[in-house]
């Protein structure tokens, strides 16, 4: 599984780095959209698993909605976008047959599904608008990784007290502070190399913030693992598990990381 881990890191890792930094933004949101697609056929099957296909499909394509609307950077795209989304949900339960409790149950599940892949995930459209958008991707993906790479092993030489023992047993108070100080590592070592502009008490503060929100998406998806009893949200990276599995604390970094360095500016 170790072996797995590092191989699948050290094939994809390259290739994306190239990809955030040199494809034009058309292929880029093309890339964001594949994610989407395939984060909520996953979140299908943890959260919805007995809809009829069609429905499926359609919730997958309103879910490209929200990420192409960011895209085309006027509000008024993304709150229309937002708008067809919920009217289309809302008014499709009036025709289900199932009980209306079961109804809203399921618009709600779609209406989660929608806003914790498509709209978190499109984040990342917006921050390769900045005028040091890639870097931030960089920066981003570098200080996750590093505190989920140093949680995983700080937690299991050390890990002792459970963080949260009933959404997550493996997890622990000491993975935790691991992976704060791991992504303290990796904001720092990547600001050294590749982003000097970035001040070192910016660097150090956003550390922290993904370092917590990061664990907290990945409590988030392993409570959505938890409620429907599987291991992991899919196979389809060696070693990983499913995309879930490997975007959940991502998913939760990115608007942090957009709205701070969209606030403060590199400097």
């Amino acid at each position: 599984m170790h072996l797995k881990r590092w191989l699948s890191g050290l094939i994809l890792a390259p290739s994306l780095i190239l990809f955030i930094l040199y494809t034009p933004s058309w292929l880029f949101l093309l890339f964001i959209l594949s994610l989407t697609l395939l984060g909520l056929k996953e979140f299908y099957a943890l959260s919805l698993p007995g809809i009829p296909q069609s429905e499926r499909g359609v919730g997958m394509l309103l879910g490209i909605l929200l990420p192409f609307s960011l895209y085309l950077r006027d509000p008024r795209c993304f709150i229309a976008g937002l708008a067809l989304v919920l009217f289309f949900l809302l008014i499709s339960a009036l025709f289900h047959q199932e009980e209306f409790s079961v109804r809203v149950d399921r618009v709600g599940k779609h209406l989660l599904g929608l806003l914790y892949l498509p709209f978190l995930l499109a984040h990342f459209i917006l921050m390769r608008g900045l005028e040091e958008g890639r870097i931030w991707i960089l920066f981003t993906l570098v200080v996750v990784y590093f505190g989920d790479t140093t949680a995983f092993y700080v937690g299991r030489a050390w890990g002792k007290r459970k963080l949260a023992p009933k959404i997550s047993p493996s997890k622990t108070v000491e993975g935790g502070l691991g992976a704060i100080g791991g992504s303290i590592a990796g904001a720092l070592f990547f600001r050294f190399f590749f982003f000097p502009q970035l001040h070192t008490s910016h660097a150090l503060a956003l550390a922290v913030g993904v370092g917590v929100v990061g664990q907290l998406g990945d409590l988030f998806e392993s409570l959505l693992k938890r409620s429907a009893q599987v291991k992991d949200s899919g196979t389809l990276i060696p070693g990983h598990g499913g995309l879930l599995d490997r975007i959940d604390s991502v998913l939760f970094a990115s608007p942090l990381v957009y709205y701070y360095s969209w606030a403060a500016g590199p400097g």
